[in-house]
């Protein structure tokens, strides 16, 4: 008898911890594992890989954008031809 108190007291410290854990028992602003993802930031976000501003939408950004994707498939085409080119290569006798 005295075995399933002390199974039962060991369980509910278990799921007590893992509650508080979690965050359900607290008031946690963020997780830190994940930083902190909840805050907001004012600073305007710059070019990405030739890319224009995320909130701009003038024609000469769209322009950029579009610049910008191409010479990014074309650099795609160039290694996917690269690689079907491995990829059919015949082994050569030595």
């Amino acid at each position: 008898m005295a075995i399933k108190w002390v199974l039962a007291v060991i369980v509910i410290a278990a799921l007590a911890w893992l509650l508080w854990w979690s965050g359900w028992l607290t008031n946690k602003q963020a997780n830190p594992m994940l930083g902190n993802q909840n805050a907001t930031s004012t600073q305007e976000t710059g070019p990405i890989n030739g890319m224009s501003a995320s909130n701009d939408a003038s024609d000469e950004a769209i322009s950029q954008d579009t610049a910008a994707i191409d010479a990014q498939l074309s650099a795609y085409t160039t290694d996917t031809a690269g690689v079907d080119s491995s990829m059919n290569d015949k082994q050569i006798s030595q």
